[in-house]
């Protein structure tokens, strides 16, 4: 029997690839043409078991990712950011991520794990930049992190409630965010290869200040400046950097950047612009630093200085409690993973890869 909400399932599965119902039937060898999947997807049609499986493994899902009820509407996601890409692009991103948190909700509700906010949302007034100070501050101590580099952002963001989704897309999408249903925090980040890890750490917290911050006072532009500002301050924080630098600077080398860069995993646009909103350069050095920097292409090599990892591991290990604990059926872990059973087994019975 097909479960009622397959046809918004077929049409969700869809857009997490990105493909249009031409490129679908393509992808199936015209086993079914572009008209016979649009009736699925209205549910003017049903799928036979064979279709059911072909479709499956064309949109890379397990046959029970059909049959799965809905506990995340899409209407309920609102994000910022995604209006400037192509509209495939934006379907892709909103039903991997809805996808995705379907997943890991569930597994959390298995478990009797229950979702809240690290912060009220918003609740940090913003009136000027060292507002952005005290907040990159207050999250620092609240979260107990000192003035220490941050090794692992994303597993400090899962430690304090904060759900982060990796998906790729394309290079022009940093990262996005949103609260869901009042209770729930969610960060999406662009894990593509083209994405530097260090980019990837500055989004995150460019979007956690946007889930943190009350910006509701002013401009688009002026808003994501502050968002900048609050990521370079909470990567960097200010006693560290003036221990690094000293006082006042003339001139800044490359080399002591790339120190710091290697230490804090923060690139070398950000130290600059650190340095100057703390007062450790001018306006005009820095102008000029970033003329030789956008010159020079620095971009293109100074991401090697930092060897970090930046991973979350916590939807595994919540799994693999559920297994060790008979909560659920290996099967039932394989499917939540979105893994066939066999490489599900080998994930975990590999420890050490």
């Amino acid at each position: 029997m097909i479960a009622k909400h397959f046809p918004e399932r077929l049409k969700t599965a869809r857009k997490m690839t990105g493909y249009s119902l031409q490129d679908l039937s393509d992808m199936l060898k015209n086993q079914l043409n572009k008209q016979a999947l649009q009736r699925l997807e209205t549910g003017e049609a049903k799928p036979d078991s064979a279709t059911l499986s072909s479709l499956a493994k064309v949109l890379q899902v397990p046959p029970e990712y059909f049959f799965r009820e809905y506990t995340v509407e899409l209407k309920e996601l609102s994000f910022r950011k995604l209006k400037k890409l192509p509209v495939r692009e934006q379907e892709k991103i909103k039903a991997s991520t809805v996808e995705y948190l379907e997943r890991y909700l569930e597994l959390e509700d298995i478990l009797g794990l229950e979702s809240r906010l690290p912060f009220k949302p918003k609740s940090f007034k913003i009136k000027n930049r060292e507002d952005v100070e005290k907040a990159a501050t207050e999250i620092r101590m609240t979260w107990c992190l000192g003035d220490d580099p941050l090794p692992n952002i994303l597993e400090m963001l899962e430690e304090n409630h904060i759900k982060v989704i990796l998906l790729k897309a394309d290079n022009s999408f940093s990262g996005m965010s949103t609260i869901l249903n009042d209770r729930i925090a969610v960060i999406v980040l662009n894990n593509s290869e083209g994405i530097p890890i260090v980019r990837r750490r500055f989004s995150a917290l460019h979007e956690l200040a946007h889930l943190y911050m009350d910006l509701s006072p002013f401009t688009e532009k002026d808003a994501e400046k502050f968002c900048d500002a609050f990521a370079c301050a909470l990567l960097l924080p200010a006693k560290k950097i003036k221990i690094a630098l000293g006082g006042f600077r003339s001139v800044l080398l490359l080399k002591e950047l790339a120190i710091i860069a290697g230490q804090y995993g923060i690139s070398l646009a950000a130290i600059a612009y650190r340095a100057l909103a703390l007062e450790i350069i001018s306006a005009t050095y820095h102008k000029y630093f970033m003329i030789s920097y956008n010159r020079d292409r620095i971009r293109e090599r100074e991401f090697e200085v930092y060897s970090g990892r930046e991973h979350s591991d916590r939807f595994l290990q919540l799994l693999i409690r559920a297994v060790a604990e008979e909560v659920i059926s290996t099967a039932k872990a394989a499917a939540l993973y979105n893994q066939k059973l066999g490489d599900f087994r080998d994930t975990i019975d590999n420890a050490f890869r």
